[in-house]
């Protein structure tokens, strides 16, 4: 399985070309590219790493390798729509979805293509902007994935190299990822294994923009066509033909487009133009998904933001048709989402652990939480809101009212989104005698105690959505940070549980050792595994935390972090502590040297000591202080030393 920007977790198909014994795709379509007839381009040897321009002809056949855009099966295009429904229209084209996926062009390039020059995966890339062609200069993208995919194992340590068009862009939001055509193939789509990160406007390795386990052999290349294509397009195609075994990939529209949430409009288009402009037909084949029942509604959100597997006798049928969704029917008749382990231990869920015991890791939490970000369906499936209720993604969520930035219908941003359905008077009017906290507080908005941000992708934390109650669970469990302890920074889990039993009721657990006498926030900072340390790492730069139990004592062990292993726990501990008083202006590179980084890290560590002045209040123990009130870094050592060093490894 890959991560996003690739698929939101479908098997790949079985066989794309004529190798129908391989079982993966990447695998299957990379052996393709290199069973089929060389190019002198293809004989260049392993040692030359002389830039070969390609001619001037293959330059401008890959401003087509874009895939092309026809109009069949239905689809019609998103300007269609705006004829008349323009408020809509315009709602949908100022969103992050209309950009998931676009050409190159000058307004929707992000990237920096002035020369600069990348590392990544121990290769450099250049990358120009010549004769409006934006040009990477790098590894041959073609044999690099015949390395990666096809042999499993690291490539040389030098390939040929070449100059290719970057034909397409996906993402717009946070950061964005660069295509080139394959030198052999025209319409495959190689990935450029770089990024370019809006936050400080810096290209980075694409291996760094992931929460990605050390011990993890999977590298970051793969292609647009079958893995991009399903959740970043409107009506992907990537058109096997067989029995070739090429690849004529074509899509509806780039981007997520009107219709990959009302269905194909042709039919729609045709009908209303046929009626008199007022009359009202008595059915209409366009699906609007505000009408649908909510299970069907949900279902329209869950074909992209899910944890979805294609069922063996569709997963051709994609590969030569594309997507085989469409609103409005059952989602789960060409592709099954599996339930974790622990919420469903017999059935297809244990069937595919058994093939592939990451499969979970490396998307759900150990007790069922979800832990990649995006999969928003597959947590919410889970809630007592959507099993007894009628829960739906619109309740929160809509595409053309409010922010772009999550899409959060207007009244519905906080403890509203709640009480719209539960009227009862203890989580209304009286709303603070069961959050026992003041109205109007971090602490009485329901969203910040059952849906907290224990998720994580794109360099954040996001909001779980498996609606549940927070528990008590020791360190050693590797779960989730609970959400009490996500706000009071500075309390430990035996404060939480003692209050949680007082208020709640709740059978209290075994705890011994730093849980009883150490925050646990800074537990899960120093201590945890790198998904409860990226966790905790972004929370101490949140605002409710910093307000609720935040202090001089949360610096050092944000600067202590910035050696973390993982690129993106120290991103976000840099962001953090940049948060932090006195630190907006902090200088350093989280893609610096290993030396490099945990020299600076124990500097301002020891500075931060050597700068505390004793103070009226005694320091707390609780918060890694001596009695006078500095970083004790004796104990910040100690934590350190007992960090947990598994692999881990997010799907985004």
């Amino acid at each position: 399985m890959s991560a996003v920007p690739r698929c939101r977790g479908f098997r790949r198909p079985r066989a794309w070309t004529l190798l129908a014994m391989a079982r993966d795709a990447s695998l299957a379509l990379a052996l393709l590219l290199f069973t089929t007839p060389r190019t002198a381009l293809a004989r260049a040897p392993l040692t030359n790493s002389a830039p070969i321009s390609l001619p001037a002809f293959l330059a401008k056949a890959g401003q087509r390798a874009a895939p092309a855009v026809p109009v069949t099966e239905g689809y019609i295009g998103s300007r269609s729509c705006a004829e008349c429904h323009k408020d809509e229209h315009a709602s949908w084209h100022r969103s992050y979805h209309r950009t998931m996926t676009q050409r190159m062009a000058t307004n929707t390039v992000l990237g920096r293509f002035d020369g600069a020059v990348v590392e990544s995966g121990g290769y450099t890339y250049k990358l120009t902007h010549e004769d409006d062609t934006y040009w990477s200069e790098g590894p041959d993208p073609d044999q690099l994935m015949y390395w990666v995919q096809g042999r499993k194992q690291a490539p040389p340590a030098r390939l040929p190299r070449v100059k290719l068009p970057v034909v397409m862009a996906t993402g717009s939001h946070h950061y964005q990822t660069y295509w080139v055509p394959s030198p052999r193939h025209p319409g495959v789509l190689q990935t450029l294994p770089v990024v370019f990160l809006r936050e400080g406007s810096q290209w980075i390795p694409r291996e760094a923009a992931f929460l990605h386990g050390p011990e993890d052999p999977e590298r970051f290349v793969t292609q647009w066509n079958h893995h991009c294509i399903l959740c970043h397009s409107t009506g992907g195609n990537p058109g096997l033909h067989e029995p070739s075994g090429q690849l004529h990939t074509q899509v509806a529209e780039l981007g997520i487009s009107c219709e990959s949430c009302h269905g194909p409009a042709k039919a729609h288009v045709d009908l209303r133009r046929s009626l008199p402009r007022d009359a009202k037909p008595a059915a209409d084949p366009i699906v609007n998904p505000a009408k649908l029942p909510p299970a069907r509604a949900n279902e329209v959100c869950g074909q992209c933001h899910g944890v979805f597997i294609h069922r063996d006798e569709f997963a051709m049928e994609f590969a030569r048709k594309g997507n085989l969704f469409r609103p409005g029917e059952p989602l789960e008749k060409t592709r099954y989402y599996p339930r974790h382990p622990g919420l469903n231990p017999a059935g297809e869920a244990a069937a595919e652990l058994r093939r592939n015991p990451q499969f979970f890791e490396r998307r759900w939490w150990p007790d069922g939480q979800m832990l990649a970000g995006g999969r928003e369906y597959s947590a919410m499936r889970e809630s007592g809101c959507t099993i007894q209720g009628n829960m739906s993604c619109l309740d929160c969520h809509s595409m053309h009212e409010g922010d772009p930035n999550d899409q959060l219908r207007p009244g519905r941003t906080g403890p509203e989104a709640c009480v719209a359905c539960h009227k009862e008077p203890r989580y209304n009017a009286e709303i603070a005698s069961h959050a026992h906290h003041p109205a109007g507080s971090s602490g009485s908005d329901c969203l910040n105690c059952h849906m907290p941000h224990t998720s994580y992708a794109l360099f954040k934390a996001i909001r779980n959505h498996r609606v549940s109650s927070p528990r008590v669970a020791p360190l050693s469990e590797g779960g989730p940070p609970n959400a009490c302890n996500l706000c009071h920074a500075d309390r430990s889990l035996a404060w939480t549980q003692e209050w949680m039993q007082q208020w709640y009721q709740k059978t209290p657990v075994p705890l011994a050792g730093p849980a009883t006498n150490t925050s646990a926030l800074a537990q899960w900072l120093l201590e945890g595994h790198a998904a409860q340390r990226i966790v905790a790492a972004w929370h101490l730069g949140w605002g409710p935390a910093m307000a609720t139990g935040g202090g001089p004592w949360v610096q050092p062990l944000l600067a202590a972090t910035l050696a973390d292993d993982y690129g993106p726990v120290r991103f976000i501990a840099a962001r953090s502590l940049r948060a932090q008083p006195g630190r907006a202006s902090l200088d350093y590179d989280f893609l610096a040297p290993p030396a490099r980084r945990s020299e600076l890290a124990n500097r301002l560590v020891e500075s931060m000591a050597a700068a505390a002045s004793p103070r009226d209040q005694a320091g707390r123990a609780e918060t890694l202080q001596t009695p006078s009130g500095q970083p004790d870094i004796g104990r910040i050592r100690e934590a350190l030393a007992r960090q947990d060093k598994r692999s881990i490894t997010v799907s985004e």
